[in-house]
């Protein structure tokens, strides 16, 4: 099916208008003509679930030993002001998929596995990541956590992905696969199926088995890692949810600590397979992989390096996460302070793809093909985030976050650990980023929101 055949804009608003407002419409455009189908990249983007800043030995961690990971970081590109969409799961996922802010697409906050919001997901009118490529031949496939839509109608095989093995809730145990409700959730397409194992190695199992499949075409392939969120649980240890019993959402094992641990070296292992897959069938010169997680590290279990605040909050440790992108052959080594967004991803893959795509399909995130390709650093512009009662505004090293009743104002070139507030020092500054936040709130409010 065509792009124009797509619903591409949502009658319940005006794109252009709201995207104007915000100031960061980007509509991508390329030349009609295709390449081969055999010179087209191939795409793997990698998820991590609540890995934060310093979890990773690339960013600092003393012992967790993350060989693959640091391995890409060194020979890839790490960015070191990469952050999500959101500081919680679902609109981070939306904004990644949709290339847009979450609030535009009405998946501000998360998706719950009880009350309102589990009848609720992504719309199904929302043009995604995985249909603007199949729309260009290529072969789309997810595996992992989907947290976008629990009904069928939400899941993935309607959302332009070919090929989907996972689970559609915030997370599962690790072994029976039932969600944090008591409800079996793992799924071949759109039928539930029973599968043992591990999740990280079924994950793995998957995500290997559609690169084989598809070598012979581009493909994407988004690998939606649930390590390391809760459930702590690691690869021996027994499982804990089952229906119409009494478990602990965190899981059982009381040394959480170690299995945390054991959770993120394994998600490694995991990655290292995905990279060794890729280099025995000659992909790795030919594909595209990027590396990152939904938001920071949820407790102290999790590291957050020298960051303040954690997961649910807009302090960088929420927000501020590991990236790496990898193209052996294409991108040099090296590190970039950019700031970078979820909602970057998709507008990035159209233009290395060099994709046709229609005039009227807006994106309000930027194409990053000139980081990666010709380590060149982005203009500047103003990026938001938005959950529950917590705003920000942030224009090159400024950040206005505005927390309940307070107001804070920080420089980050020079105050990472946001503990310095310039709020009132540097009023004008503040005054600016508070009428360009209300503008902002002002245009994406024009859209109803789904979750909570």
């Amino acid at each position: 099916m065509h792009l124009k055949e797509f619903k591409l804009c949502s009658s319940r608003f005006n794109p252009p208008l709201i995207l104007f407002a915000i100031g960061l419409a980007l509509a991508c455009q390329t030349t009609s003509e295709q390449e081969p189908a055999s010179l087209k990249p191939n795409f793997v983007i990698i998820m991590a679930d609540d890995l934060g800043y310093g979890d990773l030995g690339s960013y600092g961690h003393p012992t967790y030993q993350t060989p693959n990971l640091d391995r890409i970081a060194v020979n890839g590109l790490k960015l070191t002001d990469y952050h999500s969409n959101g500081p919680v799961c679902t609109p981070t996922r939306a904004a990644l998929l949709t290339g847009k802010y979450q609030q535009l697409v009405g998946m501000e906050g998360v998706i719950y596995v009880r009350g309102e919001t589990r009848q609720t997901g992504l719309d199904t009118a929302e043009v995604t990541l995985a249909e603007l490529l199949k729309s260009e031949g290529y072969q789309t496939g997810m595996v992992g956590k989907w947290h976008l839509g629990y009904r069928k109608e939400y899941n993935p095989i309607h959302q332009g992905f070919d090929f989907f093995r996972g689970y559609v809730s915030g997370n599962i145990d690790y072994h029976s696969h039932y969600d944090n409700a008591g409800i079996y959730d793992w799924w071949n397409g759109l039928d539930s199926i029973q599968e043992e194992g591990y999740v990280t190695d079924l994950i793995t199992r998957h995500a290997t088995d559609f690169i084989e499949a598809n070598q012979q075409e581009p493909f994407f392939l988004y690998i939606a890692h649930e390590a390391p969120h809760w459930p702590y649980q690691g690869r021996n240890d027994p499982p804990d949810r089952f229906p119409n019993t009494e478990f602990s959402g965190l899981g059982s094992r009381e040394d959480r600590r170690g299995a945390y641990q054991e959770m993120v070296e394994v998600m490694d292992e995991s990655i290292g397979s995905v990279l060794a897959t890729l280099d025995s069938l000659n992909l790795t010169e030919n594909t595209f992989v990027f590396f990152c997680s939904d938001n920071g590290a949820v407790d102290s279990l999790g590291n957050n390096g020298i960051l303040r605040g954690h997961k649910t909050q807009l302090w960088e440790g929420g927000h501020r996460v590991p990236a790496i992108a990898y193209w052996s052959g294409t991108i040099v080594p090296g590190e970039s302070g950019s700031t970078v967004l979820s909602m970057d991803v998709l507008p990035t893959l159209l233009s290395l793809a060099d994709l046709d795509v229609p005039n009227d399909f807006h994106t309000t995130g930027t194409d990053l093909s000139s980081v990666l390709l010709k380590q060149q650093s982005l203009p500047e512009r103003t990026t938001f985030w938005r959950y529950r009662d917590q705003r920000v505004a942030r224009q090159g090293d400024w950040k206005l976050l505005v927390r309940k009743d307070s107001t804070y104002l920080f420089n980050l070139a020079s105050d990472i650990h946001e503990q310095n507030n310039l709020a009132e020092q540097q009023n004008q500054m503040t005054t600016a980023l508070l009428d360009t936040l209300r503008g902002w709130e002002a245009a994406i409010d024009q859209v109803p929101q789904k979750t909570e």
